[in-house]
């Protein structure tokens, strides 16, 4: 069992806070203007904003956790990093011979938009987002340089393949109390590809 539980356990606590917070203050201003007449206390207001400031910040603190805490994908106590190798075939567009489809986008700057590749089990397409082409001397190309990569095995692979392949990297959050509270344990953080070819001349744009 996953430590998410606690993380929607704390996320309904913490809406639930938030409705009393405000159905109190609502409650206690009605008794007060019923009672006294007046609109304003001086105990009662020092109370709300304690309440109102737990509140929120108990919110925050989810909402934190959930979507903006950042966690290195090279801790081994936060994530595990799983990475597949797959050689690449070739493809053909008429004479042409290829690795790689660059796909573009048809507004705006014509920017990369995803990448097509085809190896032994199929084709598939992956986002440029979550993707990088290295058709150069380096394996490694800069825009990837941030994940945990094994070095030693994307040279060895390179050398196997002939410099053809893309390596999958699946870098998924452990099951910890802290990712269970964010709600992420056990679920993926990234899964990014890392596509290698000898060249640029064998790579098409459409």
């Amino acid at each position: 069992m996953s430590w998410n539980w606690l993380g929607w356990l704390l996320w309904i606590a913490a809406i639930a806070f938030l409705v009393y917070v405000i159905h109190y203050i609502r409650v206690k201003q009605l008794m007060l203007i019923a009672k006294t007449h007046q609109r304003f206390e001086k105990g009662l207001f020092f109370r709300y904003v304690v309440l109102v400031v737990i509140a929120i910040a108990w919110l925050g603190f989810m909402g934190y956790a959930t979507w903006f805490r950042p966690v290195s994908y090279a801790d081994s106590s936060a994530v595990t990093t799983k990475t597949t190798y797959t050689a690449l075939q070739l493809s053909s567009s008429g004479n042409d011979y290829y690795y790689v489809r660059v796909n573009h986008s048809n507004a705006g700057n014509h920017g990369v938009v995803s990448y097509t590749y085809q190896t032994q089990d199929g084709n598939y397409t992956t986002s440029a987002y979550f993707s990088s082409l290295a058709d150069g001397n380096n394996v490694l190309p800069a825009t990837a340089m941030d994940l945990p990569w094994n070095k030693k095995k994307l040279n060895q692979t390179d050398t196997q393949t002939g410099h053809a392949f893309v390596a999958t990297m699946t870098v998924r959050y452990k099951n910890t109390l802290m990712n269970g509270i964010g709600i992420r344990a056990n679920h993926i953080a990234i899964q990014y590809n890392l596509i290698r070819i000898p060249s640029d001349d064998m790579e098409i744009q459409k």
